[in-house]
């Protein structure tokens, strides 16, 4: 039995509260390598407008902008996310899947209260805030890479997205029906969605966990040349 062709189109979907440019070097390599890739904004991050509703609703929006074919779909943190709520819609339409330093499970109820919270401080005080938790929570240089991201979403593109991410769906019913390949990608350094959960996806969907040492929640920032190494590996 021949294997299916890996996609030549990539989709690359971005962590909040960053922008798609977090992937720039990720695109870079796998333009190099002669795949295609579309790596969107989510409403109010990166320039782009308007604000996001619900995950399905945003899934639903971009999934009428991509091209038919089967993708390659590539999510870290809230981007696993979106990609785990794109294969629940339309599962024809992926053909790989990666998913990063995220969770496959919903948000207990504090954390839930907690992203409401922070949606409602950030519509009344701004993303200081958020600069300063991103601060602590990143190395100087991944800090360095994200202010610019930070500072260039909206107000409401932020609460937005901490609404739609407190009201998501559990995601490891859908990775069990799962029928392409799998690669979950953690830093080993991840303490917002570690190691253990991590294995859970690669469980459910029956893939293949890579850890990464020295990186943390943004491996892809953390430590690009392991990151990137992986896909290519994977998916050019």
């Amino acid at each position: 039995m021949t294997a299916p062709e890996k996609p030549r189109t990539v989709l690359m979907l971005h962590a909040y509260p960053m922008s798609a440019a977090m992937w720039q070097e990720q695109k870079q390599v796998l333009e190099a390598a002669g795949l295609t890739v579309i790596a969107p904004n989510m409403p109010g991050f990166g320039g782009r407008e308007g604000a996001m509703v619900s995950l399905p609703q945003t899934v639903e929006a971009l999934l009428a902008e991509l091209p038919q074919e089967p993708l390659s779909v590539v999510g870290l943190s809230m981007g696993g996310y979106l990609a785990l709520e794109l294969l629940r819609q339309a599962p024809e339409r992926v053909g790989r899947l990666v998913l990063a330093d995220t969770s496959s499970r919903t948000d207990n109820p504090e954390k839930q209260e907690d992203r409401r919270q922070q949606a409602s401080r950030v519509l009344d005080e701004g993303r200081e805030f958020i600069i300063d938790a991103a601060r602590e929570e990143h190395s100087a240089s991944t800090f360095k890479k994200v202010l610019p991201m930070i500072e260039g979403a909206s107000r409401e593109g932020i609460a937005g997205a901490l609404d739609a991410m407190a009201a998501r769906e559990e995601g490891r019913t859908t990775l069990q029906t799962l029928q392409v390949p799998l690669l979950v990608l953690v830093g080993r350094e991840d303490t917002l969605t570690p190691i253990e959960l991590a294995q859970e996806i690669a469980d459910a969907g029956r893939g293949e966990l890579v850890i990464l040492d020295g990186a943390a929640h943004l491996s892809n920032l953390d430590q690009p040349e392991a990151f990137t190494a992986e896909l290519l590996r994977f998916l050019a």
